[in-house]
């Protein structure tokens, strides 16, 4: 199967150019429910797998240990814009494993959030990788190494324990066997890991609740839907789209992107799970796909709705602010 259209630019009333990509909606067993292009499709999770990356940390009794706090769990799952509040969670969980932020691997950008990237620039400040958008990840990894004696020198490769740990856990999730999925490594430095597309949604429904789980991935799993919908502010950022999409939500939905487009959604209500991949990894169509996707399928409801309106087209404007035309999904499943 191939990529099929899933949203349309126009300039006017005329369709300039589209956008391909694929959709894979599972229940808690893997059975496929809906689907758009091709839903086998393999696909680097990318950073829509932090939140289950989470998971061994609760799971191996480091988050109790620590002392950890559920703003602090839920920077561990984001792709934080590098605000001061994304900052002082990261800098916390170092400071109560007795590590800074010199231990992080990540690599250094600047802030995703433009004033705050402004004010740094302006300040003459010093960017560190706190501020990475995978930070909170990275803090997490060490976490587990120094609970459990790991290195923490060599944490970013796929040899090591805590990232056989990871791919153990992604296994698990997507229902796809470790030694057959892909892995590549990230912008940050860590492995990344790549499955069908339908086991990627699949991950997504069992994050949300469904299937038949131990006691303590149950309770594991619950915790990081708490973080998620108590603080959305931390996943994501100011005027970022998970973030608007996991408030709307009102705790019903666990929401991840991904780079290079990808992005997943599990429904705890409803028991199902959602991955979306744009063929061509452009940020530009994917809120207006998701959006589409969980209007067509029932999983928000109007007052949602409108909340993410902003988010449903994506506005084409001229340099001077003029509208030029408009990004908007097509109808997904017929």
């Amino acid at each position: 199967m191939q990529s099929e259209v899933v949203a349309v630019a126009y300039r006017g009333d005329f369709a300039e150019s589209r956008h391909y990509g694929s959709i894979a909606v599972v229940d808690g067993e893997g059975r496929l429910l809906y689907s758009r292009g091709d839903p086998e499709r393999f696909t680097f999770l990318r950073s829509a797998a932090k939140p289950f990356q989470a998971l061994p940390l609760i799971e191996t009794g480091a988050y109790t240990a620590f002392g950890f706090t559920l703003d602090e769990l839920a920077v561990m799952c984001a792709s934080h814009s590098g605000e001061d509040m994304h900052v002082e969670r990261v800098l916390s969980v170092l400071g109560k494993i007795g590590l800074s932020e010199e231990h992080l691997q990540c690599g250094v950008h600047p802030p995703f959030h433009k004033p705050t990237a402004r004010r740094l620039l302006t300040a003459g400040a010093k960017i560190g990788p706190a501020r990475n958008a995978c930070s909170g990840k990275h803090a997490a990894m060490l976490a587990i190494c120094r609970y459990q004696g790991w290195d923490t020198a060599g944490y970013l490769e796929l040899a090591h324990p805590v990232q056989q740990l990871m791919l153990k856990t992604v296994s698990e999730l997507t229902g796809y066997p470790a030694e057959a999925i892909k892995t590549g490594r990230d912008t940050c430095g860590v492995p990344v890991f790549a499955v069908p597309l339908k086991n990627m949604a699949l991950g997504y429904a069992r994050l949300a609740g469904a299937g038949e789980f131990s006691k303590e991935r149950r309770q594991a799993i619950a915790l990081i839907q708490e973080a998620m919908a108590c603080h959305p502010e931390l996943i994501a950022g100011t005027g970022r789209f998970t973030t608007a999409l996991l408030k709307a939500a009102g705790g019903d939905l666990v929401a991840k992107d991904g780079a290079e487009a990808s992005f997943g959604v599990g429904s705890i209500s409803r028991g199902i799970g959602i991955a979306v991949k744009i063929e061509d990894g452009s940020d530009r169509p994917l809120a207006p796909v998701v959006v589409r996707a969980l209007e067509e399928l029932g999983v928000i409801d109007d007052r949602a709705l409108a909340e993410l309106a902003p988010f449903k087209v994506h506005e084409i404007k001229t340099w001077g602010g003029v509208n030029a035309g408009r990004l908007e999904a097509v109808t997904l499943f017929k």
